[in-house]
């Protein structure tokens, strides 16, 4: 459904997700930031030394799956109740998305489908776009509302789609995960329009920040204690939404836990009758 994408565009995104990748395989990532929060005495959660090594396997692990993120995800062809669009985090892909992906299929839910963008520009061109994703998504399966979930920058995505383009009420259930809605001084590493976006205290977190809540959508934010690259415990929680903060998972991590898998799942099971306004922070060990 998406649009081709450039010559151009497709070699920027190679040489991106060729020093992701290096940065993984080496270690640069994740053991770089947790060493550097840890000196600083930040709060890593329960067993960051082995937070660390779960976060570094599983980001090799996901690397290695960068191709596949060429193919339907798991879940693709499943008829669930609407369609669930996943939204992968910066400098990655959809790939990310295949463990949450297969147990979300398994649980009857979907079809699974993954919003490609290019996540070195801005997050309102990205949110666009995806509006027009799902514009087509709801023509071609006739579904009155889908659900979302964004992993990082592609929570962020998610979140001005709704709370910014119009999203209130397309958008059934928007769950983010690891995103930096408080924003984190770590997004100043890189390169792109994120780096001044997503950084604490940014006009674009700013106004995101003064939008009214969702009136109809219902939003929820998964973070954990241990992630070094947006710490859970340093981000305020959205007025009107539930948080779940897990202690122990890493930024990547949390897309391949079962734990993280079960808390989505719960969340896309339940019926629009039984949804009620959420105000709350849940701790899940």
């Amino acid at each position: 459904m998406q649009r081709l994408h450039s010559t151009r565009h497709l070699l920027w995104r190679g040489g991106v997700a060729a020093v992701s990748n290096a940065l993984m395989f080496t270690g640069l990532y994740p053991l770089l930031p947790h060493a550097w929060r840890a000196l600083s005495g930040h709060d890593l959660g329960d067993h960051p030394v082995r937070t660390a090594l779960v976060e570094w396997g599983a980001s090799a692990a996901l690397s290695v799956a960068r191709p596949l993120g060429f193919l339907p995800l798991p879940g693709a062809r499943t008829h669930g109740p609407r369609p669930i669009l996943v939204l992968h985090g910066y400098a990655m892909n959809r790939a990310n998305f295949l463990p949450l992906a297969f147990r979300l299929a398994r649980s009857g839910l979907g079809p699974v489908l993954g919003f490609e963008y290019w996540t070195l520009g801005r997050t309102a061109a990205a949110a666009r776009r995806l509006g027009w994703f799902i514009d087509e998504v709801r023509a071609a399966t006739g579904a009155a509302e889908v659900d979302v979930i964004g992993h990082s920058m592609g929570g962020m995505v998610g979140r001005y789609y709704v709370s910014l383009a119009g999203g209130d009420g397309i958008v059934r259930n928007l769950i983010t995960i690891g995103s930096p809605h408080t924003g984190t001084e770590l997004s100043r590493i890189g390169i792109g329009h994120p780096t001044r976006e997503l950084v604490l205290g940014s006009p674009l977190l700013t106004r995101l920040a003064a939008a009214p809540p969702p009136a109809r959508t219902r939003v929820t934010a998964v973070w954990s204690r241990g992630d070094a690259l947006v710490p859970g415990a340093q981000q305020r929680a959205l007025p009107g939404a539930e948080v779940v903060m897990f202690p122990d998972l890493g930024h990547v991590a949390l897309l391949g836990s079962r734990r993280v898998a079960r808390a989505v799942i719960e969340r896309l099971s339940v019926p629009a009758a039984a949804r009620q306004p959420i105000d709350a922070v849940r701790s899940s060990g």
